[in-house]
């Protein structure tokens, strides 16, 4: 059964509609914060189900040479912050960002809710992972010292929850890397409208991608902060590989330039440990 879920910032349940889906489903707006968050949210049997070998298939079968460049791309950026030393993956999903921080040096661990996916880089990589949620996986306090969310924190059941247990285990100069899709996409939103003559949604249990949370630079800022951490840089993600999406990266790269803000599809925020 799809379960009830309160505002993760502040505990509220007073909300008002953004946008329907599929009943029961909403996305819906914190009166309270402003958060905007899927209501109900799926079971969480129906979202391990959804993160099998289908889920995969199309970035296995058809992007994984064309996606190496957009890891390559984010792991040098990251080395920025941290050359060495334990990294653990949230959602690692394909593994190929923890194949290469691996070939570069760093000791990695991962966790994902997929069967397939944890069995997958087992196989290809070589790479031990936990199978399930990050709670569960009870690593000791202090022991990492970066931890990543490419694009996972959107889809767990508790955000809040997830970053107060990264704390917990990022030691005291660890970084900690969030990317996430972008609540201000509004280059995309209107490129969608004037191609498709519909909006675009923000969910559906029919979608490849079941986003539960949807943050702006400004929320995702605000998380953080709230579960300790100090926001040290807020950047671009630039990481389409197909045409038609690489003129929204090209866009919001324009538009970044004019006006220092993003209304692209992504956003990526690097933290500290505080």
């Amino acid at each position: 059964m799809p379960k009830t879920v309160d505002c993760n910032f502040c505990g509220q349940n007073s909300t008002e509609i953004v946008q329907k889906a599929e009943d029961p489903f909403q996305v819906v707006k914190c009166k309270t914060c402003g958060l905007v968050f899927t209501r109900p949210q799926p079971d969480k049997g129906l979202i391990e189900e959804h993160y099998q070998e289908d889920y995969y298939k199309e970035w296995l079968e058809k992007q994984m040479k064309r996606r190496i460049p957009m890891w390559k791309k984010r792991l040098k950026e990251l080395l920025k912050y941290k050359k060495s030393g334990r990294l653990l993956d949230v959602g690692f999903g394909s593994g190929t960002f923890l194949r290469l921080a691996k070939e570069n040096g760093f000791e990695v661990n991962g966790t994902e809710i997929s069967e397939y996916a944890c069995r997958y880089v087992k196989n290809h990589y070589g790479i031990d992972t936990f199978r399930g949620d990050l709670e569960e996986a009870r690593f000791p306090s202090t022991s990492f010292d970066v931890v990543t969310l490419w694009h996972a924190l959107e889809h767990l059941p508790n955000p809040r929850s997830t970053l107060n247990e990264i704390h917990r285990i990022l030691k005291k100069d660890g970084v900690l890397v969030v990317a996430v899709p972008n609540l201000n996409n509004f280059i995309t939103r209107i490129l969608y409208f004037l191609a498709k003559g519909k909006k675009l949604k923000l969910f559906s249990i029919n979608a490849k991608e079941l986003h539960l949370w949807h943050f702006s630079p400004h929320s995702l800022s605000r998380l953080l902060q709230e579960t300790g951490y100090g926001v040290m840089n807020i950047k671009l993600d630039l990481a389409q590989i197909e045409f038609p999406k690489k003129i929204v990266d090209f866009l919001t790269l324009l538009v970044h330039s004019l006006t220092r803000k993003n209304f692209g599809e992504a956003f990526k925020i690097y933290a500290s440990k505080l």
